[in-house]
């Protein structure tokens, strides 16, 4: 994999403000804030890795915020 697409909620109240992406080779990677629409994606490139997984974990989010979760995760191989 080279590159992640992160989706925050439509939810324009519950925004993802930063996080970090996860790696199974131990590896991670700083994200900050994300669009608060749903439909524009916040992408991560990277150098290609071999992993068996990537977890997203939120670190902060909006005052307003009371769901945190994302809309999407998209993973791309090329």
């Amino acid at each position: 994999m080279r590159r992640v697409w992160l989706f925050d909620r439509p939810d324009i109240k519950d925004h993802i403000l930063s996080g970090v992406l996860l790696f199974s080779d131990g590896r991670a990677i700083r994200v900050g804030e994300l669009p608060n629409d749903a439909r524009s994606a916040r992408e991560i490139t990277f150098p290609v890795k071999t992993v068996s997984g990537v977890v997203f974990a939120v670190d902060t989010v909006s005052k307003e915020t009371a769901n945190v979760g994302l809309a999407e995760i998209a993973v791309f191989k090329d």
